[in-house]
């Protein structure tokens, strides 16, 4: 592979990046999520959330961020509903970094917006062509 085409960002590269992108923040999101499943750790998270940030309905919104992690995660990897899994994982780091850490772009809540940006970038790039969205939605 010539260099040249590796640094240009040509067209059949950028898809297996945007591959790449996908599958490791899904299994980032997956692995963040997992507590979905453990009813003791959720039943702790919207004890905080209710205590600690005076959330409205804390453990319906335990579920609803955890849900967002773990079944983003999977639509990422596998690349079906993806724009949909961005959307909703993107939306729980906002507001764990606007409501959580305060805004702290630069501080506490510098990982939720890093996040926050790399799936709004995925939102707008779209699944990729290695993906189930375009095998079954293709334009």
């Amino acid at each position: 592979m010539k260099l040249q085409k590796l640094l240009s960002g040509s067209e059949p590269l950028t898809q297996y990046y945007i591959v790449i992108i996908r599958v490791v923040i899904g299994m980032l999101f997956i692995y963040h999520g997992r507590e979905l499943f453990d009813a003791k750790a959720m039943a702790g998270f919207a004890a905080w959330l209710d205590k600690d940030l005076h959330f409205p309905l804390p453990l319906l919104m335990a579920y609803l961020r955890t849900g967002a992690e773990f079944f983003g995660g999977i639509m990422l990897i596998i690349g079906l509903f993806t724009r949909l899994g961005s959307f909703l994982i993107c939306f729980t780091m906002l507001v764990a970094g606007f409501v959580v850490d305060k805004g702290d772009f630069f501080g506490e809540g510098e990982m939720p917006f890093a996040y926050a940006a790399i799936l709004f970038t995925i939102f707008l790039a779209g699944p990729g062509k290695l993906s189930l969205d375009y095998y079954f939605f293709k334009k």
